[in-house]
């Protein structure tokens, strides 16, 4: 099978959609398909692999901190690509310049085509003032699943979200999946740790909590900081460590300034994915006060490094985090630090809820995820095939 894979963002940038689509094509190509790349050609990258086709942008970042912008994917160049490649299927994986792309190129070929749903786009509104109108959202989302023969969302939340747009769509629920070798290539050692906890300022007997993502608006950040400012007021050995930048980085650190816990809270910056697996081993628990998440990543590799979790109840992440089991899911935000207390002092519990988290995160398996996506392909060309006879 030869399938091409749109989407609008690229090496060197760092996010949950490229994770995904990499993990895929590699996945892919074990298994001994075919699979090729059409995305954005993005600052600071280079790539000689036939494979991977990279389109030139015009720069619309939005403020996102993120180098996204508007493809310019000429569609007798895309087309090209794809016929060099003898594609038999499109999955685009963005609702915008290489999503339309994809669409476009689709129509042309006659070739059947899946989407993956990887963002909640209501909750985007502080990017674009056209976000903010849920009419628009809607109607474009609409315009964009036109033609389509599945879209594959990642978690039931998302299911739902589509379902609202376009309900006569056939949908699929695939869980997003972590490399589990790729994600600890590099072991960890207890000289790692001390260097690290040094360099970030953390103590010998420091209790650390990690949150992992884009420093958006959306993933309420201020809110988490908020929330757990007391808990740090009252313990100056506890600490947040929030890994990764963005748009209200500045902001997020004149709050814990404000709140008093500026050396509580280590804001990292950008951290090369390779480097992750060793933050997440300095932390205690991972934490979390988003309700804009469809599947993330972030979650998996947090129970993937054996860590309790403490996020915000929502159905993007119901399958991955156990009340009682691995962690809590906690409808306020004040409740945050409650069910942190629970157990960050608890030895026993510790031990019980990360032996937990990584049972559960056998599930997230980068090979399930590839199963389930080639079972949704082989249904997608058997109709396609049929309704052409």
């Amino acid at each position: 099978m030869n399938v091409a894979l749109f989407l609008d963002c690229f090496y060197p940038m760092k996010n949950g959609v490229i994770t995904s689509v990499m993990q895929l094509k590699e996945g892919l190509e074990k298994k001994g398909h075919h699979a090729v790349i059409a995305s954005i050609q993005v600052k600071g990258y280079e790539t000689s692999d036939p494979t991977i086709k990279l389109f030139p942008q015009i720069a619309m970042d939005f403020g996102s901190k993120q180098d996204f912008g508007l493809a310019l994917a000429y569609p007798n160049k895309v087309v090209r690509f794809l016929k060099r490649h003898k594609i038999d299927l499109i999955h685009t994986h963005t609702e915008f310049g290489m999503g339309v792309a994809g669409l476009i190129a689709a129509k042309k070929l006659g070739l059947p085509r899946v989407a993956t749903s990887h963002t909640l786009w209501y909750d985007y509104s502080n990017y674009n003032i056209l976000l903010r109108s849920k009419w628009v959202v809607r109607k474009f989302m609409a315009l964009y699943y036109t033609g389509v023969n599945a879209i594959i969302a990642p978690s039931i939340k998302s299911k739902r979200f589509n379902e609202e747009i376009v309900p006569r769509v056939k949908k699929y629920i695939v869980p997003n999946g972590i490399d589990f070798k790729s994600f600890k290539a590099k072991p960890v050692t207890d000289k790692d740790k001390k260097a690290e906890r040094e360099r970030l300022g953390i103590g010998v007997d420091d209790k650390v909590f990690v949150f992992v993502g884009r420093v958006g608006p959306e993933k309420r950040i201020a809110k988490l900081i908020g929330a757990l400012a007391p808990l740090m007021v009252k313990n100056k050995s506890y600490k947040l460590l929030v890994i990764g930048d963005g748009p209200a980085k500045e902001s997020m650190q004149r709050k814990a300034e404000a709140l008093g816990v500026a050396k509580n809270v280590i804001f990292t910056g950008f951290i090369n994915w390779e480097r992750i697996s060793l933050l997440y081993s300095l932390s205690d628990a991972f934490v979390s006060a988003s309700l804009s998440e469809m599947h993330p990543m972030t979650y998996i590799e947090a129970a993937m490094s054996g860590l309790p979790l403490v996020v915000r109840r929502d159905a993007s992440c119901e399958e991955l985090v156990l009340d009682g089991e691995n962690g809590y899911m906690c409808d306020t935000d004040d409740q945050i630090p409650e069910k942190i207390e629970l157990f960050i002092n608890d030895e026993k519990k510790l031990k019980k809820f990360s032996a937990r988290s990584m049972e559960i995160s056998d599930r997230f398996s980068s090979e399930n995820f590839v199963n389930n996506v080639l079972n949704v392909y082989h249904e997608v060309l058997k109709e396609h095939e049929n309704k052409k006879k």
